[in-house]
């Protein structure tokens, strides 16, 4: 028996909301780290004294230093703002995209289905650091806002630029290098990507799995399909009913124990090691799925459903 059509439309729905706001969420970080760079070419630059082309190695010079953190702060005030108000947004339609799902896996649910969607809603904000849209001081979001290592790393380029008195043409090709990134990846992208980008996937894997417990739903599908770089993991669930108490196991789990689709190349070198984007401190089954940047979602399904896509579930929960 094949998954129903609908609950596939619905899933891959979401994931496409997912991906689309997750790539937004990168430009807008791109954009905010230029105009870091932008402020401080506008403030600090014309105070510093150079002579000859060269920094020197002068009291003002190293005062300036001390002028990054004003800059810094109004920066991060600013790009509060824009961050925050984008994931509060996708954070409502993941709400609003679950309402949708589970009303079309448990239909029969009436008026508590209401209130346990909003209580959940609320408390997966919190998580998050989110109360009445606003990202909250020492919250999950503020502190990957806020984080300082960008102005620490920046300040300690000048101080040593300063003392080593070097030209002011290199002095700013390093620091747009470390801003913007030297045709990579620039600071505050590194932070993010470190932090950040995973949020909404694990916002919805939490939020469901959340909602999962409230109903006693025990069975999920695995979905989202496969790519040419997917990992061992997500290839031999992809598509598949699993049940929670399997995923429990999760932690432990080697490619060794893998079913995979036809033709597919098993790409660990150690059949019989935990793959490293599983084996890390704090990894949650549900949450995190296949690890870091995992694509997959959890279709919670009804007993029922289960029981027809994988008979021998009701055998394991009978025995």
């Amino acid at each position: 028996m094949k998954v129903p059509r609908r609950i596939t439309d619905l899933l891959n729905r979401k994931q496409e909301f997912i991906d689309f706001n997750r790539d937004k969420l990168e430009k807008s970080v791109i954009k905010i780290q230029s105009k870091l760079l932008d402020q401080i070419n506008a403030t600090i630059i014309p105070q510093l004294d150079v002579k000859d082309g060269l920094l020197l190695d002068t009291t003002n010079n190293y005062r300036l230093i001390g002028e990054l953190d004003k800059v810094y702060n109004d920066f991060t005030n600013i790009s509060s703002k824009l961050i925050t108000a984008q994931v509060s947004g996708v954070t409502k339609g993941l709400v609003d995209m679950g309402k949708n799902y589970f009303s079309a896996v448990l239909p029969e649910l009436g008026k508590r289905f209401e209130n346990i969607i909003s209580a959940t809603a609320k408390k997966m904000n919190l998580r998050i650091g989110l109360a009445n849209d606003v990202a909250f001081r020492g919250g999950f979001l503020d502190s990957i806002i806020k984080d300082p290592s960008l102005n620490t790393q920046i300040k300690n380029y000048i101080g040593k630029s300063v003392a080593g008195q070097i030209d002011m043409k290199e002095f700013i090709k390093g620091l747009s290098e470390i801003v913007n990134g030297d045709k990579g990846t620039g600071a505050l992208e590194k932070q993010y990507q470190q932090y950040a980008y995973d949020i909404y996937q694990q916002y919805d894997a939490a939020y469901n799995a959340a909602l999962s417990d409230e109903f006693g739903m025990k069975y999920f599908i695995y979905q989202n399909g496969l790519v040419v770089d997917s990992r061992d993991f997500c290839a031999a669930h992809d598509g598949k009913v699993w049940s929670k108490d399997e995923a429990v196991l999760w932690p432990k789990w080697t490619p060794s124990k893998g079913e995979y689709p036809e033709g597919y190349e098993v790409k660990a070198k150690d059949l019989y090691s935990v793959p490293g984007y599983m084996n890390y401190i704090g990894y949650q089954p549900l949450i995190d799925r296949g690890g870091y940047k995992c694509r997959h979602v959890l279709g919670y399904i009804s007993d029922d459903l289960a029981f027809d896509l994988r008979p021998e579930l009701k055998k394991l929960k009978n025995s």
